[in-house]
Order: structure tokens, then C-alpha cells, then sequence
């Protein structure tokens, strides 16, 4: 679902003991033929602005973590950092392994848009190890789908769109 292909340039900082890590960072792109430069977590939690400079570096293609990743690249990476970046080639961001927060979305859209990031690149996903790593993520090269809904009605299991107030969610 997330298009690898033999032109696919990985880089991912997930540990590899994790399933996103092994079969999303290092077994598609050998299954593919792509190519997956490969990062210690470490080095991502000391600096998230080395996650985007390496995206930008190796002209990555496709390239996600959870979604307290792209929360704290938004957060840390400063504006002359920021600028430093050219996250044009990056084709899939895939933000899973962890609630899909719209508010995260949205801040990580706005703060790297202007340095080539296009906001259909981010993919909402829901993995489950049992599963081997996916079970649902939409379509890539679609923005993600957050949607306003009455957080009372939410809770009594029914989803009711309301155009302010109310709680986003995000599709997967």
C-alpha cells in the first residue's frame, strides 16, 4: 500500500526490534530492491532534525515514524534548520505505531510545507504485529482525511460531523 518499488530510497531511525523498523525500514526495500539508509533511534531522539536532514540528504522517497516523531520535528527543528531542508522527493510519510493525532498532522503540514513537503505525502496508518505490520492506510498521494465530530455522540459509538467545536479525528 505504500508503493515500494526498486526507485525506492528508505530512510528510517526505527529500531529494528520493532515491526515497523524490521519489515517497514529494512525488509520492503530489500523485498522491492529498493535502497533504506538506516539511523540509530538514538541519533533521531538526541536531534529530529537529523530524521528530515537525512530525507533530505538521500532524497528519501519514503520515510515515517510514530506520530510523537513527527510532533517533535515540529516542535525542535528550528526555522534556519528548516530551511536547510528539501523534502520535495518524499513520497510517503508514514505516521503509524501510535494514535494519529489531526493536531500533529496539521502543525508537521504547515511547519515543512515551505521546503517542499506536499501534505498528500502523509499517510495515516494503523499496523498490527499480528497482522505483519499494516491493516489499514488509505490511499497514498492523498491528504490525510480529518473529519470534526460531537465528541458525546463519539462516545456513545455513533460519528456525527460537526463544522466547529467538536473533536478531529484522522482517518487511516
Amino acid at each position: 500500500c505504500m508503493k515500494f518499488s526498486p526507485r525506492t530510497i528508505m530512510v528510517s531511525w526505527l529500531p529494528p526490534y520493532h515491526d515497523m523498523g524490521l519489515i517497514g525500514g529494512i525488509l520492503a526495500p530489500i523485498y522491492k530492491g529498493g535502497s533504506a539508509t538506516l539511523m540509530a533511534p538514538v541519533a533521531f531522539l538526541q536531534r529530529p532534525y537529523r530524521w528530515l536532514q537525512a530525507i533530505s540528504r538521500h532524497r528519501a522517497t519514503i520515510s515515517g515514524g510514530p506520530n510523537f516523531a513527527f510532533d517533535l520535528c515540529a516542535a525542535k527543528i528550528n526555522p534556519a534548520e528548516q530551511k536547510a531542508l528539501d523534502l520535495s522527493t518524499w513520497t510517503v510519510a508514514f505516521s503509524g505505531a501510535e494514535a494519529v493525532r489531526a493536531g500533529t498532522v496539521e502543525r508537521f503540514i504547515e511547519a515543512f510545507t515551505p521546503v517542499g513537503l506536499r501534505p498528500q505525502a502523509i499517510f495515516p496508518c494503523y499496523g498490527l504485529a499480528e497482522a505483519t505490520l499494516i491493516v489499514s492506510g488509505g490511499e497514498v498521494e492523498q491528504r490525510p482525511d480529518v473529519r470534526t465530530v460531537d465528541p458525546i455522540a463519539l462516545d456513545l459509538g455513533r460519528v456525527e460531523l460537526v463544522p466547529t467545536g467538536g473533536r478531529e479525528i484522522i482517518g487511516c
